[in-house]
């Protein structure tokens, strides 16, 4: 499963609980009785609260679904300039004093105008591996590695948020029927599950943003390494020299 699925089964989830527990509001907002409602008013108060809240955070999450990303691509992206810094790496090492045969087979001025352009075709060859294909190895990984933390952010915050709902839907069962055997006395414990799940939402906004901080992080540090490559090799040497 895509993290776009996983994220929309989760918000289905969590929409799923909420109108559960609508369900037990509406079922105590009908027994309580006029002396009380101060309490209707509260819990009135807390649900709007709690709508708010998970507006801003299905907002939040519907606005970055629209660009989720693809590590998978970025690693195999990563890895493929890798594989490019290896060939060039292999081909430095033909062209070593030690490698060529211009001392015994070759001698002359075109020899020395050649081997004259050897180092600076070295050179090239090393910008090529290390301003260039290391560097944007690396900021392609970094960034595919900030996208997976920012998106397993995003789904331990839901998981944590339905955690809290399933449990405080326990005490809202219990609230609802403890307000049916009193008449509507016990409603004010009603108010306790709502106020719960507010904070929780709270909570889960809150790390929503720092998996959001962590991901910009990585986007910057991805940034700044591409940006490195503007000191590599920007014209091919001669091969040789006049």
């Amino acid at each position: 499963m895509n993290p776009a699925q996983q994220i929309i089964e989760l918000l289905r989830k969590i929409q799923q609980k909420i109108e559960e527990i609508l369900r037990l509001v509406n079922k105590v907002l009908s027994l309580i009785p006029a002396i009380l409602s101060w309490v209707a008013d509260r819990l009135r108060e807390e649900w709007d609260k709690l709508m708010v809240k998970l507006g801003e955070i299905w907002d939040w999450i519907v606005d970055k679904l629209s660009y989720v990303g693809d590590p998978a691509l970025l690693n195999s992206s990563s890895a493929t300039w890798a594989e490019v810094g290896g060939r060039v790496a292999r081909i430095n090492d033909t062209i070593t004093d030690q490698a060529l045969t211009t001392e015994d087979e070759w001698s002359g001025r075109g020899k020395d105008q050649y081997v004259q352009s050897l180092e600076p075709q070295r050179r090239a060859n090393t910008s090529i591996l290390s301003d260039y294909a290391e560097r944007i190895s690396s900021a392609l990984s970094t960034m595919a590695t900030g996208i997976i933390a920012f998106w397993a952010a995003v789904v331990v915050a839901l998981l944590t948020l339905i955690g809290t709902i399933v449990v405080t839907i326990v005490t809202a069962k219990a609230a609802a029927a403890a307000t049916a055997a009193t008449l509507g006395a016990a409603a004010p414990s009603m108010v306790v599950p709502i106020v719960t799940i507010v904070v929780g939402a709270v909570v889960c906004l809150g790390s929503l943003a720092a998996g959001w901080w962590v991901l910009s992080g990585q986007a910057d540090s991805a940034k700044a390494t591409l940006a490195l490559t503007s000191s590599g090799i920007t014209a091919w040497p001669k091969i040789a020299t006049s």
